[in-house]
């Protein structure tokens, strides 16, 4: 697609080095994308400096360049640059304060954070902390970002702001027109604080002839001038520019057509179809095959929602969502062989039963397969949770059983912290999941959180030991709290006398009504699930006075009174 193409060109060099520290904990990276991605993100780069008083600053600035460089360029293309960037960063930010707050030791994970993106004829920046992007344009050496920094005495200055410190991160953004020309820096403050703008300026005018030994030589020269901190630089020169409508990439995708519905062998960008897999009101999943004979999964959207805005985002986003998780038993998302000329998306296509096969098949299962499968899906979800999102639609349909096991397929009720919904309409008709699988707390309106996830795990485990609900048929029904408090679990060996009680009290702990009483971690549960929790030892095992000892002490007293009453009506007669 001819409109998807873009003349963007730079030249890049970047360089970085541990210098007078024992560990470099600097880091910086770019992505320099071609064809349809150049045109709809532009080119990235970014570069961040750990905090050296937070225990792990080497990883916080890891996470939040290999986190940026990867995410934003998984997000929707229907969004705009500024919007992608600081939804990314604002997720990752989240992620690290999340890391500080749950590590044992408590230990920080902050980092100063600095972006460029060049996309058609603008330059997008987003800062925080004391790294800095510079602009170098007709001799004239400019810097774009301001530190977030205080002086509290000649020898001694702390950040006021950096990613990881606080829930809420306040991001430094801009917009700048690109000039063919244009140079900008990226500096961290081991480099800027010793190298004077006229040394920057004169070392700079080299790029055409060593742009790699520039980077290089700047360095050195901070080094030189006793800086005792890591030292890192990435210098990009413009040498051409994008044309101005390829810098929004919704124009771009607001031409392209919803895709019809689809038949047994029509053709699609390089791919056929082979099989209608699914379709509903909302969409359409195809078995698809590609050029080189291998099989993928396509899903498009249902032509009912062509005019609707919310549904198209929403629809996107479950692309975005998918190629953000990698994980064996979670299914990939793909790219297509050639651009899209409609709206879809593919994934790697599983050969295999879904869990609701195998159920109506094999159930009840074996203990121990099904808590092996259980350990793969729970292995999948905690890809979900590393990346702040909920699934939310867990149930057998979900499920595909391959040769890796069991892996999930659908991206479709997820719900990304960060990331605001693109409108209540739809996020509130598709958020709940199935009924019958769903956590209780998405209907009578409580807080929803890692743990809705693992009650929905513990329905399927449930249901591949018994075939039924660990609620009955009443809990589809039960719409608020009141009427959820009423319903009581029914103990999976009632339907399968094989379960033994520690597992039985494992499940029920993680399909607890109250959120709060189920287990804090999917690990924990599974530790559970895959040894006998000492306190649910076999009640048949224990004596009376350790497993209910009110009864033990009634049956004494009973048993007293009845030997005194004896001895009275012998001593009578």
């Amino acid at each position: 697609m001819e409109h998807l193409k873009s003349t963007l060109a730079i030249r890049f060099a970047q360089y970085s080095d541990a210098g007078r520290k024992p560990e470099n904990q600097d880091t910086l990276g770019a992505r320099i994308p071609d064809g349809p991605t150049l045109a709809t993100k532009g080119i990235a780069m970014a570069i961040a400096d750990g905090v050296s008083s937070s225990a792990s600053a080497k990883q916080a600035s890891q996470m939040a360049v290999a986190g940026f460089l990867s995410d934003y360029y998984a997000t929707p293309d229907t969004w705009r640059t500024q919007q992608s960037a600081i939804q990314v960063i604002q997720s990752l930010n989240r992620y690290l304060f999340g890391q500080s707050q749950n590590s044992v030791l408590q230990e920080g994970h902050l980092t100063t954070f600095s972006a460029l993106i060049l996309k058609g004829d603008k330059a997008f920046t987003f800062h925080v902390g004391d790294s800095r992007i510079y602009r170098l344009r007709d001799n004239h050496l400019e810097q774009l970002t301001r530190d977030h920094a205080q002086m509290v005495d000649k020898n001694t200055t702390y950040l006021t702001r950096a990613m990881g410190a606080d829930p809420l991160l306040e991001v430094d953004m801009q917009t700048l027109e690109l000039e063919i020309g244009d140079i900008f820096l990226l500096t961290t403050d081991g480099v800027h604080d010793f190298v004077p703008p006229n040394k920057l300026i004169e070392q700079l005018k080299e790029l055409d002839s060593n742009i790699d030994g520039v980077a290089k030589l700047i360095c050195e020269f901070a080094l030189n001038n006793k800086s005792a901190d890591n030292l890192s630089i990435q210098i990009c020169r413009v040498e051409s520019r994008g044309t101005p409508s390829q810098s929004d990439a919704v124009t771009v995708l607001s031409r392209l057509p919803f895709p019809p519905f689809l038949q047994v062998g029509h053709r699609i960008d390089g791919l056929v179809i082979k099989k209608i897999l699914h379709e509903s009101e909302r969409s359409q999943v195809y078995l698809v095959e590609n050029r080189d004979g291998s099989h993928l999964v396509m899903k498009t959207p249902s032509v009912n929602y062509e005019d609707d805005p919310v549904y198209i985002e929403r629809f996107v986003m479950e692309s975005w969502i998918g190629a953000r998780i990698h994980n064996a038993h979670v299914v990939r998302v793909v790219e297509p062989p050639e651009a899209r000329s409609c709206l879809y998306y593919l994934t790697e296509y599983v050969a295999g039963p879904t869990l609701t096969q195998l159920i109506k098949e094999r159930a009840p299962f074996g203990i121990t397969d099904a808590v092996e499968l259980t350990e793969q899906l729970i292995k999948g979800i905690r890809a979900f949770h590393r990346k702040d999102t909920l699934h939310q639609d867990i149930k057998p349909d979900n499920v595909v059983v391959g040769k890796r096991g069991a892996v999930v397929v659908d991206f479709g009720s997820c719900w990304v912290a960060g990331i605001q919904e693109a409108g209540e309409p739809f996020a509130r008709d598709k958020i709940l999941g199935t009924l019958n699988y769903s956590a209780p707390e998405y209907r009578y309106g409580g807080t929803t959180n890692h743990t809705s996830d693992q009650f929905s795990l513990a329905v399927l485990l449930y249901e591949m030991l018994t075939q039924k609900s660990p609620y009955g048929n009443q809990y589809a029904s039960a719409a608020d709290l009141k009427s959820f408090q009423k319903l009581a679990y029914i103990p999976a060996a009632k339907y399968n006398p094989l379960v033994p009680l520690w597992l039985d009290k494992a499940l029920e702990k993680a399909l607890s009504i109250a959120p709060a009483q189920r287990y804090e971690s999917l690990s924990e549960w599974l530790q559970d699930l895959k040894r006998p929790n000492p306190q649910w030892t076999s009640q048949r095992d224990r004596p009376l006075l350790e497993k209910n000892p009110l009864a033990f002490w009634r049956v004494c007293a009973g048993l007293g009174w009845a030997l005194a009453i004896g001895v009275l009506i012998y001593h009578f007669h």
